[in-house]
């Protein structure tokens, strides 16, 4: 990617298993199409497909010929008549075997240029009351592509949304709490202790070894991840003080933090790839502010999802853990330089673009910062956490 002004990322398209279906690519701009070739989809989106939404200047220009049909689907969600350039376009498309998106807003009759199941009509759930988007997607089911709710920004638009037997959710539920609680659960208690402890600041590293070397899974799957080709040590691990010995403290209390989080079975995988995302790039922008400890700003994006993955208010999540005030007040109040740099990753994840600003650093830096971030989280992923 070469425009230094060009700001891309990636929003989760859930199936109805909650396991990502599917990416899709929102850009500040006119999308950079040199990026949608094989190696540049695979950046962003890894072996899921990618949805790429179409401008009428890049629909009428050919832009689109440079997106593998295999791997992207075609989204044009302006309106459109059936006589319009733009329809005989899209049924060229749709012709070449390109799988297609379109909004639900459009009438019955536009949507019928969607005439397989490979094709995808995208509601936005926000513009209908319950019982005019019940009686929306019974409209719809008369054609033959699959519905995709988007703006489900709630658990309980999610659940009426199943209830309407979707086949994709999209939105920002996933990273919020399913019921307010005023306990954590029990079976979480065990994790937050150890996570507590794994993050108290006077702990030494005999008592990390100690910890960690405890939990027979813990110590299996991280001794696992070290002796793995993903992180290429120099020599075999064969214990959990020798890992500490080898990568240090701090890595292994991200390694330990990483697994405890995603062993809450009940939350799709996808939020603990949030998770590392968000710790990596605030990582990557705390190395640029001056006298600043990187390591609190990875603890912070590492934690950020703590209320979703709890059900609870982050004040309560963080209640248990020592966290610095420094720390705490980015995740609760979005204060300070980690806050900042929270802020705006957050901003970035959701394509909010007027917020994504971090002390006046230019945009291709912040770019690169989510894309390595996201490379980081794959990788590491991969690793740790299967």
């Amino acid at each position: 990617m070469t425009d230094n002004d060009c700001l891309l990322s990636r929003q989760p398209i859930y199936g109805s298993n909650m396991n990502v279906a599917a990416y899709e690519l929102r850009s500040n701009d006119v999308p950079v199409f040199q990026l949608f070739t094989e190696p540049g989809l695979d950046l962003v989106v890894g072996e899921h497909p990618g949805l790429v939404i179409l401008t009428p200047e890049a629909l009428a220009e050919g832009l689109w010929k440079s997106c593998p049909k295999s791997r992207v689907m075609l989204g044009y969600f302006q309106d459109f008549g059936p006589e319009d350039g733009a329809a005989e376009q899209l049924r060229e498309l749709a012709q070449q075997g390109y799988p297609l998106a379109l909004s639900g807003e459009l009438n019955l009759e536009r949507l019928r240029v969607l005439d397989k199941p490979t094709h995808t009509i995208k509601l936005d759930v926000t513009r209908y009351l319950p019982d005019q988007l019940e009686k929306r997607v019974a409209e719809l089911r008369c054609l033959k592509p699959k519905i995709l709710a988007s703006k489900v920004d709630t658990y309980d638009d999610l659940e009426f949304c199943k209830s309407l037997e979707f086949d994709f959710y999209q939105g920002h539920f996933l990273s919020r709490p399913a019921a307010q609680k005023n306990e954590i659960p029990v079976n979480r208690v065990t994790m937050i202790r150890l996570l507590s402890k794994l993050h108290d600041p006077l702990i030494e590293m005999a008592e990390v070894e100690k910890l960690v070397s405890q939990d027979i899974s813990l110590s299996y799957k991280l001794l696992r991840y070290a002796n793995s080709p993903a992180v290429a040590l120099p020599r075999t691990v064969n214990s959990v003080g020798h890992a500490v010995r080898l990568i240090g403290m701090q890595l292994l209390r991200t390694w330990s933090s990483a697994l405890l989080l995603s062993s809450v079975d009940d939350k799709p995988r996808e939020l603990m790839t949030i998770a590392l995302v968000r710790a990596r790039m605030c990582e990557l922008l705390g190395e640029t502010v001056k006298g600043a400890e990187k390591e609190s700003f990875l603890s912070a994006g590492l934690l950020s999802v703590l209320d979703a993955l709890l059900d609870c208010p982050m004040e309560q999540a963080l209640a248990e853990l020592p966290l610095n005030d420094d720390i705490k007040a980015a995740l609760i109040h979005r204060a300070g330089a980690i806050g900042q740099a929270l802020r705006c990753t957050i901003a970035y994840e959701r394509a909010d673009w007027d917020d994504v600003q971090f002390y006046g650093m230019p945009p291709a830096p912040i770019r690169e910062k989510y894309m390595d971030a996201i490379s980081w989280a794959r990788k590491l992923s991969s690793g740790l956490l299967n």
